[in-house]
């Protein structure tokens, strides 16, 4: 209860000049002439408790960034009595949260969606003030989440930074390089349940097209790839081969004429005798091959964000620009459907290390026990620019 909002109603209604009119007690507030009830209870572990109420008006849930969509799935209809209305505040964490995607992204009709920052407080004292510009020159990302209100990853822990990914958006552009070179396609194949297929096609370094969808078989989104990937023109495809990814292959085996390349997350690194850095070769770095390429990708977002950071400081310097490379950048088209998600989701998955130091990315386990659903957008564009061997080549043959 400490963490409740019930001290500031308490506090409000000394201030008001209230106090005699109401009983104030560790865990309610009860008004003495009408008996109303201010009930106070934390969602989390109270569960049980709340879906017993009865005879609720207002429910008020504060700090609600962190509701489950399994909290919301209790307390929705526990409000039930004709007229009552169910009231949230809170500062969006990320836009993958079921409380954001709930109220804002997909809001009901009779939902009242109200935005309200600091610049709508005509009493916003001089002292916060200067605590938010300290925060927007040491922490930009903190400093739109707190004081913007706008969502945010889990950036101290996040393997791509939010800011990275936003200076990637249509930056061969604003960096002068074209999509170029080889068209893959990046495929991670929908598990169960809600999970949904995504496929990502990167032309170099430039991501140009993104979908998802839910519906079909392992056979029919199989054959949806490869006819996608020949009415681009792509050179390779590269799908998730763990899991019911093996049904894929076997289907493009049988109807593609693209060649294609399974990707195993938890198979053994890229060249694993290579050299990464001076002293380390990539299997002293990288436990496996999706710590491999969520590295190589995050490396790619790092540059890119530091050459538009330099180019807007210095946007005279050409010679900067003609020394840059564009196989060490990346680039999201704007165009791209969904591109929020996508953005969000790539800022979602936490570093890791094993017991030998090792880089590992937190698995999609241990982020469902934060309430986050499987990124298949960002694995399908982890996918698209992973590094992997020559893949398997369908003959002509195969099809006469």
């Amino acid at each position: 209860m400490a963490d409740s909002v019930i001290q500031l109603i308490a506090d409000t209604i000394q201030r008001e000049g209230y106090l005699k009119e109401f009983e104030i007690q560790k865990a309610y507030i009860r008004h003495l002439a009408t008996d109303s009830l201010f009930m106070f209870y934390g969602i989390k572990n109270n569960v049980t408790k709340i879906k017993s109420l009865e005879g609720i008006d207002i429910a008020w849930v504060e700090e609600a960034e962190a509701v489950t969509k399994e909290s919301w799935d209790i307390l929705i209809p526990t409000i039930r009595k004709p007229g009552s209305e169910i009231w949230v505040s809170f500062n969006p964490k990320n836009i993958l949260d079921d409380t954001y995607q709930r109220f804002v992204v997909n809001p009901l009709d009779d939902i009242c969606l109200l935005t309200v920052h600091y610049t709508d407080n005509p009493h916003f004292p001089e002292v916060l003030r200067l605590e938010m510009e300290e925060c927007k020159c040491k922490d930009y990302d903190l400093y739109l989440h707190i004081w913007e209100g706008e969502p945010v990853a889990d950036s101290d822990l996040a393997i791509i930074k939010p800011l990275w990914i936003a200076a990637a958006v249509d930056a061969h552009i604003t960096l002068g390089f074209e999509p170029a070179g080889k068209k893959r396609i990046g495929f991670d194949v929908a598990d169960e349940g809600e999970d949904s297929n995504a496929l990502i096609l990167s032309h170099g370094s430039v991501v140009m097209h993104l979908e998802t969808w839910n519906k079909g078989d392992v056979i029919q989104s199989a054959d949806r790839v490869k006819n996608y990937a020949e009415s681009v023109i792509a050179d390779e495809i590269i799908f998730d081969s763990i899991g019911v990814g093996a049904g894929v292959k076997a289907r493009l085996r049988r109807v593609s004429r693209i060649t294609a390349s399974g990707f195993n997350a938890g198979g053994g690194v890229f060249k694993p005798d290579a050299k990464y850095v001076d002293g380390k070769t990539n299997k002293d770095m990288f436990v496996n091959l999706k710590a491999q390429a969520w590295w190589g990708v995050r490396e790619r977002f790092y540059n890119t964000w530091h050459a538009v950071e330099y180019i807007k400081h210095h946007p005279d310097d050409s010679d900067f620009v003609k020394g840059l490379r564009d196989d060490q950048l990346i680039s999201l088209s704007s165009r791209l459907s969904s591109l929020d998600y996508l953005k969000a989701e790539l800022s979602r998955p936490w570093v890791d290390y094993d017991n030998n130091g090792r880089v590992k990315v937190e698995s999609k386990k241990d982020m469902k026990k934060r309430g986050i659903p499987s990124p298949n957008r960002a694995d399908a564009l982890i996918m698209a620019f992973a590094p992997t061997y020559k893949p398997f080549h369908i003959p002509d043959e195969a099809f006469y």
